[in-house]
């Protein structure tokens, strides 16, 4: 299991990545507006827990804020793939552009999710199985 400081280092980094991203952000074309507006609104959910996250001495709160992340993202790219793969931002596909978003730890942080509920988390469909 990745440590609490490994994990507050790699959300620190989204973070980062998504203020990069936001400063580029200045207009998109009529064609991938949707797009990218789903992006950024997605981003906003899997983010908002973070910054407490990264403050607090609670493991499981840092934990759950990794879990949440990491779920999101990889269901914000299987959005992506699904309704937008074909939509471009400033010359590169945003599916591309999520590759900077860093999910080292996001097995550990199921298995963690796992362990603490008895829920299974299917990674294929982003959902939990109950059974």
């Amino acid at each position: 299991m990745a440590t609490s400081s490994e994990i507050k280092k790699e959300l620190a980094q989204a973070l980062r990545e998504h203020i990069v991203f936001l400063k580029v952000v200045e207009r998109a074309d009529d064609a991938c507006q949707d797009g990218l507006l789903f992006v950024i609104k997605s981003f906003s959910f899997m983010l908002e827990r973070v910054p407490d996250a990264l403050i607090s001495d609670n493991e499981e709160d840092l934990y759950f804020a990794a879990f949440q992340y990491y779920n999101l993202l990889a269901e914000l790219k299987q959005n992506l793939k699904m309704s937008y793969s074909d939509c471009d931002f400033k010359g590169e596909n945003l599916l591309e552009l999520l590759k900077v978003f860093p999910s080292s730890y996001e097995e550990d942080l199921n298995l963690w999710w796992e362990q603490k509920t008895g829920l299974k988390v299917n990674r294929t469909k982003q959902t939990i199985d109950m059974g």
